[in-house]
């Protein structure tokens, strides 16, 4: 018997071809949401206001309401960009959920994605509307994992939309080390955050190490305290302190361990035919990745770097995520 769902034309296939146009719109503007949420978080820090470094991390505090003193720095138009991008997102993904269901008994159709997708969104919409103080570093860090989360989701989605993931047996053994790659690429994420979420990018100003600092006798409890509320002077200066240097150190420890095994993953998958443009490009955005990290280490964390360094490491994501996909095969019709 010929399914329905593969026959052209039929009401079936638009419906398809919605669900899969709603996905990479919503994937498009998730990628922008993640950058300019980037750039927001960082020039909002004071990360390139004309008073660097004195003007990084201030607090001030009107009416009972902490901000960052340097957020009305950012350009305006990056805010509306954001707000417009996404309350546009949230109608999309509505209306991926809605396509989902339609296509409920189609047998490539995930139900579980689709509303894990809008779990994320509605949690991030909150989120957003309570806007809580940038003392608690869980808030950036939530943030900041949900949208590199709804990216991988949406990216899966996509191309378990449009392709088919045609692999040998033998390639297949290298899909739990695909899996893999995306959980240490995506802690590192978290890491990076964690980073930037303690005002702690500052912290260390050489290469590669933070001033002789013993880090492995530093505070760990501490600064890994996801409940923590960041401490402040009288003047509204975040304390760093030894935890940033804790945390800032761990951040470069994670970029060692994701260089040697996504290097590893990615020349394994070149290797093989059907994965080779794949690991070909995990490579590339590595190299890339790893060249900004120091670059905004050695120049003083310019902006346009560390932004660009957060807007690659969502592509290495994607890179892994899309590594997975294709050593994963599609149920059958």
């Amino acid at each position: 018997m010929t399914d329905r769902t593969s026959i052209p034309g039929t009401a079936s296939d638009h419906t398809r071809r919605l669900y899969t146009l709603l996905i990479f719109a919503a994937l498009a503007l998730v990628m922008i949401v993640v950058i300019v949420s980037a750039y927001l978080r960082l020039a909002g820090s004071g990360l390139g206001c004309a008073g660097w470094p004195a003007c990084y991390a201030l607090i001030q505090s009107h009416g009972g309401v902490t901000s960052l003193a340097a957020a009305h720095l950012v350009a305006p138009w990056a805010t509306v960009t954001h707000r417009l991008a996404a309350s546009t997102l949230g109608l999309l993904v509505l209306g991926i959920v809605a396509t989902a269901l339609r296509r409920r008994r189609a047998p490539d159709q995930s139900l579980a994605l689709p509303f894990a997708l809008l779990a994320l969104t509605v949690f991030l919409s909150i989120l957003g509307y309570r806007t809580p103080s940038p003392l608690a570093p869980w808030v950036a860090l939530s943030n900041l994992l949900g949208g590199m989360a709804m990216l991988a989701l949406l990216w899966w989605l996509g191309q378990r939309s449009v392709s088919a993931a045609m692999v040998r047996d033998a390639a297949l053994r290298l899909r739990p080390w695909a899996l893999l790659g995306i959980v240490v690429v995506f802690f590192q994420i978290a890491l990076g955050g964690w980073v930037s979420a303690n005002f702690a990018a500052a912290a260390c100003t050489d290469f590669p190490g933070c001033g002789g600092f013993p880090w492995l006798h530093g505070p760990w409890r501490e600064s890994f305290n996801l409940t923590r509320m960041l401490p402040v002077t009288d003047g509204g200066a975040v304390v760093v302190g030894d935890t940033g240097k804790v945390i800032h150190l761990a951040h470069r420890a994670g970029a060692l361990l994701v260089f040697v095994y996504i290097g590893w993953l990615g020349v394994r998958a070149v290797a093989r035919a059907p994965t080779r443009a794949t690991g070909a490009t995990m490579l590339g955005l590595l190299a890339l990745q790893v060249v900004l990290g120091i670059a905004a280490v050695a120049y003083g964390l310019p902006l346009a770097v560390v932004t660009l360094h957060n807007a690659v490491a969502a592509l290495l994501l994607l890179s892994a995520v899309h590594l997975f996909h294709l050593l994963t095969p599609r149920p059958a019709a």
